[in-house]
């Protein structure tokens, strides 16, 4: 590949570049004439597909790991790079516990992710937790695996239509008919 005396390697990093930065950034620098309107990008679809939209817990925990912790600052940077958008912190739980206990700890798992994107600077006000406990699991079968899968919380682009107090916590006992947020397995 080469492209009017540029070295193919500056092509490559050029083009993944603006395959990570938004349309609107690139067009701002001046790269290229059509980049403003050549393709509009879905922030939904930029948030799962690029930042990543879901921590992971152990089991009866609803303590922040590492891992979560550097996912939770890339959501954090993102938020804080469209300063517009809402998100609904969605808390599940695996069935090893009571269903009760269960909701309780998808709770604490929202609120946990929520304090933190709040320390990383996005605005509380911007952010929304919902509490399914089990009844929105993504793997069911007798395997750790599953559990561990099921042992997340989801932060959704937007919000549900679901009352929310003012306190901006709720908690869902009940899927609504056909109601299902998106869903992508690592």
């Amino acid at each position: 590949m080469h492209c009017r005396g540029i070295p193919p390697s500056q092509v490559l990093a050029v083009a993944a570049m603006l395959h990570l930065m938004p349309m609107a950034q690139a067009g701002s620098i001046g790269l290229g004439r059509h980049s403003q309107s050549a393709v509009s990008v879905d922030p939904a679809e930029e948030f799962r597909m690029h930042v990543g939209d879901r921590v992971f817990f152990s089991e009866g925990s609803a303590q922040l790991g590492a891992r979560a912790r550097a996912a939770l600052e890339a959501q954090a940077a993102w938020m804080l790079r469209y300063p517009t958008v809402q998100v609904t912190v969605e808390g599940h739980a695996d069935d090893s516990g009571a269903g009760e206990s269960d909701m309780v700890l998808a709770q604490r798992r929202a609120e946990a992710v929520r304090q933190r994107l709040v320390e990383a600077g996005v605005s509380p006000a911007r952010i929304r937790t919902v509490a399914y406990g089990r009844a929105r699991p993504v793997a069911a079968c007798a395997q750790a695996a599953c559990g561990a899968q099921n042992r997340r919380v989801v932060t959704v682009v937007g919000w549900p239509n679901v009352a929310v107090p003012e306190t901006g916590i709720t908690t869902v006992r009940d899927e609504a008919p056909g109601r299902r947020s998106p869903r992508r397995l690592f």
